[in-house]
């Protein structure tokens, strides 16, 4: 039966230097493969599904390679269990609310960008791809953030630019923050989603204008849309680089075979993005900025359609160093045991069942993370070392620069996109983007903006508004601004 339920979504935004005795730290999954007598399981007290607790992130303790997993799959669990009718995720917060801004409905999925996402990247969908289903409909995504995460930066007034620009560079997110990301696509009438989690949401509608497909505010459309991908950063003790996780549908896309040419046929079915016997070649096709993608603003619908291929089944390129291959078949052992452990316990009933991890990745050391890491390597990195979402980092899973979550999500000093906007300093928080995004949309509403809506309300006799409410009036302002240009 389909699943589901009413919810309105909101807005939402959804980068090394160590001493030779920093490698010393190094767990001891990364220093022998894990014992084959030992296999990486579900454990019992995650059971049934309506009793997974949280995991405490305080107590963890990184003794294997197999614990990042099952710290994952519980965080999986525990997020999708049902409260007040709905998943717990679902009750979350957007990292728009810390500023106070009006929610407006889930956008749609683009490229990953290693620079700020602000307003105008991440509102104008066609400055970049936008992943587009066989049936012709944009894929959307929404962002969450828990109350650990909210309250660090509201206790630390990190939402004021001036302070975080003075903040401690070495001062980390406490153990138990933690951020998602969710992917959704767009169901078609009398389309077959029994095994998917499904909810009603508002969505933002597409249109066309000077010869770009940008999002338009003004306009929404109510529409059923079912969960395809699931992202996971949490940080844990020993770990304020966050573990960071990914989930997806188990029929969203086939995997790429060892050494394809562009004429091999990546598999013979068909799966939610991928027509059966597409070519290599034509696998994750990025069309952004070129004539080829078009938009019938009427239907909504888009083309070409994207084929789908997930390049490494569980993270992991068969290519690695001589060095990580011992390190890397243990990683991609514990993921399918864990999976298949999962779902023995979970049985048929139910569509989380049909989920699965793709893999996860962290560091190899103990309180590793500094300022100012680029992390353009995988020197210090561990698990699965070419990570990507098919539904999410659909054009990047080859591209070297943007080819594992640490890629963009690093602690390097943010350049502004706007020359009238500051930049960020090298901050260990910059590990989040949620946390990049309010500090440069901070700056976009400024005291000028403010100012102008105060003049506005004057001459209305209105009362006087709460500091929130005049933020969602900045906010609301700020961005008709940028879809005015």
């Amino acid at each position: 039966m389909i699943r589901k339920k009413l919810v309105i979504f909101s807005l939402l935004t959804s980068i090394i230097i160590f001493t030779s005795g920093a490698f010393n730290q190094v767990i001891a999954s990364s220093k022998k493969p894990e014992s084959t007598a030992d296999p990486c399981l579900a454990q019992a007290d995650w059971f049934p599904h309506s009793k997974t607790q949280e995991p405490d992130a305080d107590k963890f303790q990184s003794t294997s390679n197999c614990v990042f997993h099952q710290w994952s799959w519980q965080m999986f669990l525990w997020l999708t269990q049902e409260v007040d009718n709905q998943p717990r995720f679902l009750s979350l917060v957007s990292p728009q609310s810390l500023l106070g801004m009006t929610h407006r409905g889930i956008m749609p999925r683009m490229t990953k960008s290693a620079t700020a996402e602000t307003f105008d990247e991440y509102l104008q969908a066609g400055s970049d791809s936008i992943l587009v289903d066989h049936n012709g409909r944009a894929v959307y995504y929404s962002q969450y953030l828990n109350s650990d995460f909210v309250n660090f930066i509201n206790e630390n007034k990190l939402t004021d630019p001036t302070i975080v620009q003075k903040f401690d560079p070495n001062t980390s997110f406490p153990n138990g923050a933690f951020e998602l990301k969710a992917t959704w696509k767009i169901v078609a009438p009398g389309e077959d989603v029994s095994e998917f989690f499904t909810t009603k949401t508002t969505i933002n509608k597409l249109v066309n204008k000077d010869g770009k497909i940008v999002v338009d505010i003004n306009q929404t459309e109510e529409v059923m849309v079912a969960l395809v991908g699931f992202h996971i950063a949490g940080v844990v003790e020993g770990h304020p680089e966050m573990i960071w996780a990914t989930f997806e549908h188990k029929l969203n896309a086939p995997n790429v075979p060892p050494n394809p040419t562009p004429e091999t046929i990546v598999s013979k079915e068909s799966s939610t993005f991928y027509t059966a016997n597409t070519k290599y070649a034509d696998c994750n096709v990025n069309v952004a900025n070129s004539s080829k993608q078009k938009l019938d603003e009427k239907t909504q619908k888009l083309s070409p359609i994207t084929q789908v291929c997930r390049q490494f089944e569980f993270g992991n390129d068969p290519k690695n160093p001589k060095d990580r291959i011992a390190r890397m078949a243990e990683n991609d052992s514990n993921i399918k045991q864990l999976n298949d452990s999962v779902h023995r316990k979970l049985g048929t009933k139910g569509v989380w069942s049909n989920y699965y991890e793709v893999g996860a990745i962290w560091f190899g050391v103990i309180d590793g993370l500094k300022p100012n890491m680029s992390l353009d390597t995988d020197e210090v990195l561990t698990g699965s070392l070419k990570l990507s979402n098919a539904t999410t980092e659909t054009f990047t899973q080859v591209q070297s620069t943007q080819n594992n979550c640490f890629r963009c999500h690093n602690t390097a000093q943010r350049f502004p996109p706007k020359t009238t906007l500051n930049p960020l300093p090298g901050l260990n928080i910059n590990i989040s983007h949620a946390f990049v995004n309010i500090f440069f949309w901070s700056q976009e509403m400024s005291a000028s903006d403010l100012k102008a809506v105060n003049e506005f309300l004057e001459p209305q006799n209105k009362t006087q508004l709460s500091k929130a409410t005049k933020t969602q009036l900045v906010a609301d302002k700020t961005l008709k601004k940028e879809y005015s240009k």
